[in-house]
């Protein structure tokens, strides 16, 4: 009798051990949530800048053919063939800002590049450049100043240019005025930069 008294302690003792082993194992289950958030979090950060490249490219889209309706209407171009409106554009389409329009505010170019208001570390890019459309405390970005891009009520907003010299019209959320650049994606764009 003492050794069934034996073996059953011995087994209810292992299976308490059984039990206490069991219930630790969750707790390897929060590493493996992190690892599927810090995935999901990385899978976000991705689409937001797919997302936002496609926006980038709808921009550009739309102020290639703002470039190319105004040239038609000036008579300034002749009608591309297809392989030229197939190619990429050699033109660059350039902001500037102040009073007078006499500051570079940067291109709307690759983001690759340096002088690229896509570019958010570059010198036009940044939120925190002096001449940059994205500064919230700089002249050409904040939503008081007359010659920002954000300022609802602003009279001297940046303008973009072509290469070619030519004026586009002006970049700012000013709806009363007549040059805005008014294309869906160019105005979407500049709402979400102004934080709209």
């Amino acid at each position: 009798m003492q050794t069934g008294f034996a073996q059953a302690l011995l087994i209810t003792a292992a299976a308490s051990w059984l039990v206490g082993c069991t219930q630790t194992e969750p707790a390897a289950a929060p590493g493996q949530s992190t690892a599927q958030a810090d995935q999901q979090s990385q899978r976000d950060q991705q689409a937001l800048e797919r997302r936002r490249l496609r926006l980038q490219g709808q921009v550009l889209s739309e102020l290639r053919k703002l470039r190319q309706s105004r040239q038609a209407s000036t008579g300034g171009a002749e009608p591309a063939s297809e392989e030229e409106a197939a190619a990429p554009a050699v033109y660059e389409l350039q902001v500037y800002g102040g009073a007078t329009h006499e500051v570079f505010l940067g291109c709307l170019c690759d983001q690759r590049r340096a002088d690229s208001i896509f570019n958010m570390i570059g010198e036009h890019g940044s939120d925190l450049a002096q001449d940059s459309i994205r500064n919230k405390f700089a002249p050409y970005g904040s939503d008081t100043d007359d010659t920002s891009a954000c300022n609802p009520a602003a009279t001297h907003p940046p303008v973009v240019v072509a290469s070619d010299g030519k004026s586009l019209g002006l970049l700012t959320i000013n709806a009363s005025l007549k040059r805005r650049i008014a294309s869906p994606s160019v105005a979407d764009w500049l709402a979400r930069m102004c934080g709209i």
